[in-house]
């Protein structure tokens, strides 16, 4: 679970530097480490965690949450909260088709229900959205299910 490797990595320390060549980010082992000292300190396994966020950690936050936890958190202006348990269930609150997600292959209509799912070929950006379908029985090949990303305006957890 990705919320243990965060409560591990604030309280050891990471082994190595957090990097993303497509997002130009590189958070060096003594950032995180500050950040982690700021902002982690009180993270507890089983409980959701608050934290406020001063605007210029924001966005470095959300990056390390979302892209390298993969970890589901609400945004509010200066509040974080970062969820323990990831739903597996949202609901689709706007239309999800060709035009603002050009990689979906079939309309999502609004309330559809959907269900999280594993980013098979790693093509999913956490930093925008996580890997959804509607049906978790429907299979591509044997044991691999479809999936595709939607984005976090567009869904909310059910």
């Amino acid at each position: 679970m990705n919320f243990r490797r965060l409560i591990n990595d604030s309280k050891a320390g990471l082994k190595r530097k957090i990097s993303s060549r497509r997002d130009n980010v590189i958070i060096s082992i003594e950032a995180f480490q500050k950040l982690s000292n700021k902002y982690f300190k009180q993270i507890k396994e089983g409980e959701n965690l608050i934290i406020y966020v001063a605007k210029e950690d924001k966005e470095i936050i959300i990056f390390i949450l979302r892209w390298y936890y993969n970890l589901w958190i609400e945004i509010r202006k200066e509040v974080i909260e970062i969820f323990y348990i990831f739903p597996e269930k949202f609901e689709i609150i706007k239309e999800v088709n060709y035009i603002n997600h050009p990689h979906i292959p079939k309309t999502l209509n609004k309330g559809t229900k959907m269900y999280k799912t594993s980013s098979y070929y790693g093509s999913c950006n956490w930093l925008n959205g996580i890997p959804l379908w509607d049906n978790l029985e429907e299979e591509i090949t044997k044991e691999l299910k479809p999936s595709c990303q939607v984005n976090y305006n567009f869904i909310k957890r059910v």
